[in-house]
């Protein structure tokens, strides 16, 4: 089922292939609602050794989020969780070796219609960038395993030097600073003529991927999968169109429909 909020906004924008680019996140918005998130990939993998998973719980429980804290002290926290994760890896010798594996052997699964939408914003040359708290070296061998990546998407996530050099890692993307991503200077380019967005996400803090200020131009469209009575308002309050019942990317190329 569809929720559509704001009638004379998608009324507004008129989208064509040459002036929108799409915003998504990855875990439970690419892949499917009961997939676990990516950094998990790599925790069920069983190939880091007998105490990678004792080490990754005891940082995760050492390093809590409470739900009292100030979106500031979240970020922190998220920081320095990641940190100690990204350390542990780099303990546990992890590799590319090991990253193909444990992709291959994963559970994620492609929520409905994805391939169909990356090959078709591909083919029109409109770009995709995957803003995600999770790590970019499991996101994007993913979607090369799965014939699901393009020279047309940029991700921008919290990444791995897998050669050692620990000043190349990216350690500081979480659901709370989304918007606060610095572009590279090239896509900052292909951006510059494009006025409107479409932005993906399963959660309301996705809304982040733009500016207060970007968000009278984009689309936004959220995936509502659990919860969903208790959960509709908020999510009606936060997104332009609400999508329910494991709804695909068919349903979003519906509802952008573009020349």
């Amino acid at each position: 089922m569809e929720y559509i909020n704001h009638q004379e906004k998608l009324k507004d924008i008129k989208f064509n292939k040459n002036n929108f680019y799409v915003l998504i996140d990855f875990d439970r918005t690419i892949t499917k609602a009961k997939s676990f998130s990516a950094w998990r990939v790599l925790y069920y993998s069983e190939l880091l050794g007998r105490n990678f998973k004792q080490k990754y719980a005891k940082i995760h429980d050492e390093i809590e989020l409470s739900k009292s804290e100030s979106n500031e002290a979240k970020q922190k926290a998220f920081e320095q969780r990641f940190m100690a994760y990204m350390d542990l890896l780099r303990e546990c010798h992890f590799n590319k070796d090991i990253l193909k594996t444990a992709v291959e052997k994963t559970d994620l699964t492609l929520r409905g219609g994805a391939k169909e939408f990356f090959r078709k914003m591909y083919e029109n040359n409109i770009p995709v960038i995957i803003i995600s708290s999770s790590i970019k070296n499991v996101i994007e061998e993913y979607l090369k395993q799965n014939q699901a990546y393009y020279d047309n998407i940029h991700i921008y996530a919290n990444y791995l030097d897998m050669n050692g050099r620990k000043e190349n890692d990216v350690t500081n993307v979480t659901p709370y600073n989304k918007n606060k991503i610095e572009f590279s200077e090239e896509l900052d380019k292909i951006l510059q003529d494009r006025k409107y967005a479409v932005l993906l996400g399963d959660i309301p803090d996705d809304v982040n991927m733009v500016t207060k200020e970007k968000l009278k131009h984009t689309i936004t469209i959220g995936f509502l999968e659990e919860n969903i009575e208790a959960n509709l308002e908020k999510y009606n309050k936060t997104f332009d169109i609400v999508l329910t019942n494991n709804a695909s990317f068919k349903e979003v190329l519906n509802l952008i429909d573009f020349n």
